[in-house]
């Protein structure tokens, strides 16, 4: 973990539970989506990038679906071509 300034985050491990049953519950939000859901039952409202650095640190680095193609329609066609 890196050194920080010291102020207290403002998502504590309760706060990234509440956020990652928001998470669950609409995969496809986006982050301005995730912060207005979060800030609603809120006291102290957190800015999106505060809502950025959490869920890099929950590990949701990457908004993409997990089952893509691992060769996209284009690279395919390409490829077959390449091997004629």
């Amino acid at each position: 973990m890196r050194q920080t300034c010291g102020r207290k985050c403002l998502v504590d491990a309760r706060g990234q539970r509440r956020m990652g049953r928001l998470i669950q519950a609409d995969r496809r939000a986006t982050l301005t989506e995730i912060t207005t859901r979060y800030n609603r039952g809120m006291q102290q409202s957190i800015c999106e990038a505060t809502t950025r650095t959490t869920l890099r640190r929950m590990d949701y680095n990457s908004r993409r679906p997990h089952r893509v193609p691992l060769i996209s329609t284009t690279n395919r066609k390409k490829r077959l071509q390449f091997a004629r």
